[in-house]
């Protein structure tokens, strides 16, 4: 049985380090279904969507699930659940998760002269990949990832070691998405890097959300919709600035909870 008794955010300084075996079902399942599922539209020349959503149901959310009951019991199934369509106090943390990032990608953009005009058509669109990532892929996929993976990692190596082995798992998974399309060596080099730099930006701000918001999965995923969706704010080539910006506010955020954990520590 697992030490982590309650799926929430912790004091990594007074917990139990919690066991790694979930963690090690969870990616035994995750790892190698998510390859197959997320190489076969590209051998089959499928579209990728179906089987993005099949990876994130079948090997992401499913094992979470069954292996947290099997651990936890029903009760923290369902903690989980709660907290990923339930808004924590304070409310105001789900409004933040939604907008900061979006709003941050597309001023560094009007900064950089990369960002797209605020017109009715955007705004849509922008709004639309926004609900339909949140409500179709991020709601189940950071149950899993922040609910599941995350929370035990963080609990066991701090935020910044947890958050870059999450980030780790999590560029694993994406694999094959990443090197699609790859033309050469250097294509798949440059695609890994992208995915690795982003992702651990992308986990450490999203940990530091997860502690900020007191356990809102549901703040978490509406974060993660914002950083997909925030590419449409940006002109098609200056994607580089939504990417290098995640990475700047996850290392930011990081900073801010390491002296905050130590100076608590001090006093």
């Amino acid at each position: 049985m697992t030490t982590l008794a309650n799926p929430t955010p912790v004091d990594t300084a007074t917990a139990a380090r919690p066991a790694l075996r979930p963690v090690l079902r969870f990616t035994a399942v995750a790892l190698p279904l998510g390859w197959v599922m997320l190489t076969a539209p590209i051998v089959f020349g499928l579209p990728a969507e179906p089987f993005v959503l099949a990876t994130t149901i079948l090997g992401l959310f499913l094992p979470a699930v069954l292996i947290t009951a099997r651990e936890q019991g029903r009760g923290a199934v369902w903690t989980l659940l709660r907290q990923s369509v339930i808004p924590h106090r304070p409310l105001w943390w789900v409004a933040a998760s939604a907008v900061v990032l979006p709003a941050a990608v597309w001023l560094a953009g009007v900064a950089l002269d990369g960002a797209q005009p605020l017109s009715a058509a955007i705004l849509g669109g922008f709004a639309f990949q926004f609900l339909s990532s949140a409500i179709i892929i991020n709601f189940w996929e950071e149950l899993a990832w922040t609910g599941f993976v995350q929370r035990r990692l963080t609990a066991r190596w701090g935020l910044i070691g947890g958050g870059t082995a999450t980030a780790s798992l999590f560029a694993l998974i994406h694999v094959p998405l990443a090197i699609a399309g790859a033309h050469d060596a250097g294509d798949v080099f440059i695609g890994l890097a992208k995915l690795i730099t982003t992702g651990i930006g992308l986990r450490l701000l999203i940990g530091a959300v997860d502690r900020w918001s007191a356990g809102s999965l549901l703040a978490v995923a509406l974060l993660h919709a914002g950083f997909n969706a925030s590419s449409d704010l940006i002109e098609p080539g200056h994607d580089v600035i939504r990417l290098a910006l995640t990475v700047v506010l996850g290392a930011a955020a990081a900073l801010v909870v390491t002296v905050r954990t130590h100076s608590s520590r001090t006093h």
